[in-house]
């Protein structure tokens, strides 16, 4: 294809913000290896941009750092300090984009952005929604996890540490029966910390 009818193509496709080479092969009927040299031509004109290693990015149609996260490891959902401070939670706004998936940790540097993926159990991959196809953890979720891979399983972060946290968090806006619910289908250690943190009542 020419640049020409590239260009055409996405523009076409206004609800295909990002496309991988697998993508492609079953809207283009042309063959794999072709289409792999042809992207490499257009990323390097600077026509297209490569979003992420595989991933490359609608010029008429740019994704959002958000967007990206999604495809980056599947499956993920946006959890800890980064959803906190979505919702409200965290007063901070995070320069790391934190997610939990099922797969090995990674982290990924972009422009101005640090994605920053942690590895949970299968039988802890719930407690999100879905808002415009990006998964987000609710605010209960995201700080059960936060408590769970900083505090519990690396250590990361003592509870003292978390209790400086504590001060740039309004969490008056948890739901603090569904907080206990999410709490009990984690190990002791971690609803054992939210009482101690004073966010479940002895």
């Amino acid at each position: 294809m020419k640049v020409d009818e590239w260009l055409l193509f996405f523009k076409q496709h206004p609800q295909k913000k990002l496309f991988c080479l697998s993508d492609l092969t079953q809207l283009i009927d042309e063959p794999k290896k072709s289409l792999s040299v042809q992207l490499t031509r257009l990323v390097h004109a600077k026509v297209l941009l490569r979003a992420a290693q595989g991933w490359y990015a609608n010029p008429f149609h740019q994704p959002s750092a958000e967007e990206i996260a999604m495809v980056l490891r599947i499956p993920c959902y946006l959890s800890l300090e980064y959803a906190l401070s979505r919702q409200g939670i965290l007063s901070q706004a995070p320069y790391t984009m934190t997610l939990v998936t099922t797969r090995p940790p990674y982290t990924f540097h972009r422009k101005d952005k640090r994605y920053e993926y942690h590895q949970i159990h299968k039988s802890l991959f719930w407690g999100y929604e879905q808002e415009q196809g990006i998964n987000i953890a609710t605010a209960e979720k995201a700080l059960l996890d936060l408590l769970y891979i900083r505090g519990i399983r690396s250590k990361q972060v003592p509870t003292q540490g978390f209790r400086s946290l504590f001060d740039d968090m309004d969490l008056e806006f948890l739901n603090k029966n569904r907080f206990k619910d999410y709490a009990n289908k984690f190990r002791k250690g971690t609803e054992r910390l939210a009482v101690d943190l004073g966010i479940i009542p002895k």
